[in-house]
């Protein structure tokens, strides 16, 4: 079963990435160390147990999905070997498993999308955790390019690995989460459900305009702008979707997995809120923290608290996630007794 190979690839891991820190790792110490560990996280752990949760809560047989969960473990194995070799051709080819793996993650959400227009079953939630597989690829190709030490900016080794990052846990693992969030949301709180809807929409924006505003910093255009709008959007989407997970956590069945979905949306409601001062703290003359400051606290309350508590949470709800239309007919059919 797919899900269970993703499983399978997340517990080892876990077990390699507490290897890894006790090793250094090749991109180098400080900032650098750190980033690189959190990208691991995503890598190794968080982005293949949010995986099985998918293939549990939706058709877990198609050929997307089957090739992807046979080949996870070990590309996510290569993806942190090619954190152990110098940056080069040689860690930038170890990486291209990720890429390939990821390829196949976003074929099944572009399936998933286009089942929806075929069907007329627009759901939030469906759709934002659809995007979080496609968006996949956006964060494996930057992280070859930080690995291969490619720099399209030019913007600097860090802001290359920093987007890397960006992209594993904004585009990719906060959707999938916020997805898992809104199915909770439409069974056991209708009355916050458009509420999410918008809060939603503002994360998936703000992602996407966070990345252009990068891209468009090293241009004669500028991209102030459009970073500053994607920030905003993502910060207060986020922040209000870390405010939903813990007005939701008391209200769901099983308490531990409450505790660890409201853990996680705390998480993120801090994290969000740290990033807006970052990004708009000197603009409204309170002052904002340097990189130094920012990037360890930040990056572990996304990590763990938000990325890896989720990641456990939905995992240990997800049987209780399933909507009735979701189950095969038969499945649906009552007991005749004999």
């Amino acid at each position: 079963m797919p899900s269970r190979r993703f499983a399978r690839a997340s517990f080892v891991g876990a077990l390699v990435w507490c290897v890894l820190l006790w090793v250094p790792l090749a991109p180098g110490a400080g900032v650098f160390d750190l980033v690189s560990r959190l990208v691991l996280l995503a890598v190794l752990v968080a982005v293949p147990m949010l995986l099985e949760s998918t293939c549990d809560l939706w058709d877990n047989d198609s050929l997307a999905m089957r090739l992807a969960s046979r080949s996870v473990l070990a590309a996510s194995l290569l993806g942190a070997a090619a954190f152990l070799a110098p940056t080069g051709m040689r860690a930038g080819v170890l990486t291209l498993g990720w890429a390939a793996f990821s390829l196949l993650v976003a074929a099944e959400g572009a399936r998933r999308l286009l089942a929806m227009r075929r069907e007329g079953l627009w759901r939030a939630e469906e759709v934002v955790l659809a995007l979080g597989l496609v968006a996949l690829p956006g964060g494996a190709a930057w992280l070859t390019m930080s690995r291969w030490g490619i720099d399209p900016g030019p913007y600097g080794p860090l802001v290359v690995l920093l987007t890397a990052i960006h992209f594993h846990y904004a585009a990719v693992i906060a959707p999938l989460w916020a997805g898992f969030l809104g199915r909770e949301i439409r069974q056991r709180w209708t009355g916050a459900h458009l509420a999410y809807t918008v809060l939603a929409s503002a994360v998936l924006a703000g992602t996407p305009l966070v990345a252009l505003g990068i891209a468009l910093s090293r241009t004669p255009a500028g991209g102030t702008a459009a970073e500053t709008l994607g920030v905003l959007l993502l910060t207060v989407g986020a922040i209000g979707l870390g405010a939903l997970a813990l007005g939701l956590a008391p209200r769901m069945d099983d308490r531990w997995g409450g505790v660890f979905v409201g853990v996680s949306g705390g998480s993120l409601l801090l994290a969000m809120v740290l990033a807006l001062w970052f990004h708009l703290g000197d603009g409204l003359g309170i002052g904002a923290p340097d990189v130094e400051w920012m990037v360890p606290r930040h990056g572990w309350l996304n990590g763990i608290g938000f990325a890896l508590w989720g990641a456990l949470g939905w995992r240990r709800l997800k049987p209780r996630a399933v909507p009735p239309e979701a189950l095969a007919p038969e499945a649906r059919r009552p007991e005749v007794n004999a």
